[in-house]
This record gives C-alpha cells, structure tokens and sequence, in this order.
C-alpha cells in the first residue's frame, strides 16, 4: 500500500514537472561592426528621404574635407561613392564630379567641403543644379565621423544634414594618409622622396618668385589636352612680366610619370592669349589675383602626374629670366 502511494507521488511530480515553463537561455550576440558599404548605403538612404518631399532632381556632388579644410584621397572616394549610389536610384541627375571640379578651378570657387552661401548660388547658377550634398569627415581615431551637408543653391543655406559613424580599419586609414591636399589659404612644402617613399602629390601648392605668387589651383586632363591652372598675384608694386616660351631657354614645358616631355602650350593670363609664343610685357596689378592657364595639346595618353612642370618668366628690370618647377601634380579628368 505505501509502495502504491509513493509511485503516485513520484508520477504526480513527474506531471507536474513536464507543465514547469522550460528554463530560457540566454543567448548574447556580438554586435555586428557595419562595414564601409553598409554605412554608405545608410548615408545615401539619409541624404536620398531628405529630398523625397522636395522637388530636387539635379544635385551636384563636393568632396569631403576634415576639420582643417583639407582634402585626402578618403574625402575624394566618399564623394564618388555618393554619386554613383545617388545616380543608380534613377530619381536624380548628378553632374560628373571631374566637371564639376574643373569649373571649381575655373570660377576659383575652392574644392572643399566647405561651401559658403555665395559659392553655393554660384554653383547653381553655372551648373544648373538645384542642391549640393558636401560636408566633413571628423577623426575620431578608432572611427571617423561622416557629416553630410544638403545645401540649397536657390538661397546658399542648409535644408538638411546626414551623419554616420565608420570603424576605420585599414583601407580608410590609407585613403585618409595619402594624396593630401590643402585648401587654397595653406602652404605646402615640397615633399622630398626618400628611396622608401613615394613623392606625395602636391595638387594645391603656392610659391612666390620676385614677388610674384603663383598658388596652383588644378591640372586636368580632357581629351587630349592637359591644362594647368593658377591664380597669380603681384604682391609688390605695378610691374610688367612676360610669359615666355619658343625658344631652347625660354620655354614652359612638363614632364609626366613615364617620362614623356611636352612643351609650348598655349597661354592664357586673364584675357591675354597669344598662341604658342608666350605672352609678352603684360603689366600685373599689385595684390589683383589673375588666372593663369597653361593648355598642352596632342597629350595622347593620360598621365597619372605631371612628375616636374617649369615654367620660364622675365620680369624687365630682372637681368635674367627666372623660373618656376613644380613636382609631383596629381592629374585628375
């Protein structure tokens, strides 16, 4: 009988036991780190729904700068990726970013994120667009901050802003330390290759020779032509200067990455041109910037930089001409 009784407690704890709600686990997934992808495509998802309400359709496209105003080769990929993520939406008109620099270079409007309101207006009104998506990258040492500008080029200002976070791994690190460019107000000192080291580009670079400043501004290729293009400025008096070349001393010439040579390029300062043969004896304005383009023609293959670029230049009351080298020019199209 007590057997009986105790087989019917042990059943009865058995039934009870099976209805007890099975004990969770507790299962901790390792965060997932979101990818350079993954973040680009969030931050065009951002910049794309600030447009949706809007009647926008032609936008353009600025390279991103960090908090310095300087623009490395990170700032030059994340534009390109906006452009060709926004334009895959088939909802948008981008303009190619090489024109879009080229007339930058041309208006003498900078290439940095960081665009005033006049500059905007500008931009619309040459190009046709109706927004601009620029902005900046912010360092963070392990992760880098991207925040991304909508600007209105109808009244200059700010109508939206996008922003995301990317771990930096070993790509990003590389596009942020090499191509380093300044903006137009900086200074870059030549940099001197060593055996082990490639010679950084120097895309924006001044230099001032008998008080006269040259402050390189781009050098593009279309075609087959390759134009160079500075704003020169006269920092001391009122003085006459001519451009020289045509001859075995006075010439302006560049020489690219493989060693090829070209010379005698057609001349433009200001509304002075004189073909081939330099352009003489033009009087330069003291502190009045003027743009000065050297166009080499029958540059059948694009070089990737202008490895040495000299230019000749006489001031009258010089005895002897002087010259200008520039080295290592990223070439961009």
């Amino acid at each position: 009988m007590k057997f009986i009784k105790f087989s019917i407690l042990v059943l009865i704890f058995i039934v009870l036991t099976a209805c007890l709600p099975a004990a969770k686990t507790t299962i901790t997934e390792k965060p997932k780190n979101l990818t350079l992808d993954d973040q680009m495509n969030k931050l065009t998802g951002q910049i794309i729904s600030s447009f949706k309400e809007s009647k926008i359709r032609k936008i353009a496209v600025i390279e991103f700068a960090d908090l310095n105003g300087n623009v490395t080769n990170f700032g030059s990929f994340i534009a390109e990726e906006l452009i060709t993520r926004i334009f895959m939406t088939n909802k948008f008109e981008v303009v190619e970013r090489n024109l879009l620099n080229k007339v930058l270079a041309e208006q003498k409007l900078g290439i940095t994120g960081f665009i005033d309101e006049e500059s905007a207006i500008s931009i619309g009104r040459l190009l046709g667009v109706e927004a601009i998506v620029t902005g900046s990258i912010t360092d963070l040492v392990n992760d880098v901050k991207l925040n991304a500008r909508l600007i209105s080029t109808e009244t200059g200002s700010i109508f939206s802003v996008a922003s995301v976070s990317i771990q930096k791994d070993e790509t990003i690190r590389k596009l942020m330390g090499e191509g380093m460019q300044k903006n137009n107000s900086s200074l870059i000192n030549e940099s001197i290759p060593t055996k082990t080291q490639e010679p950084q580009t120097n895309l924006l670079q001044t230099q001032i020779k008998h008080g006269i400043k040259f402050e390189l501004e781009s050098c593009f290729y279309t075609g087959e032509f390759l134009s160079i293009i500075f704003n020169m400025t006269n920092e001391s008096t009122d003085k006459q200067i001519s451009l020289l070349d045509r001859s075995t001393k006075m010439y302006v010439r560049f020489i690219d990455d493989q060693g090829r040579e070209y010379r005698s390029p057609n001349i433009k300062l200001g509304t002075h041109r004189n073909g081939w043969n330099g352009i003489q004896d033009i009087t330069v304005v003291e502190g009045v910037g003027t743009q000065l383009i050297y166009k080499f023609s029958n540059v059948k293959i694009k070089p990737n930089i202008v490895k040495r670029l000299d230019i000749l230049l006489q001031i009258p009351e010089l005895n002897n001409c002087f010259e200008v080298t520039y080295r290592n020019i990223e070439v961009t199209e």
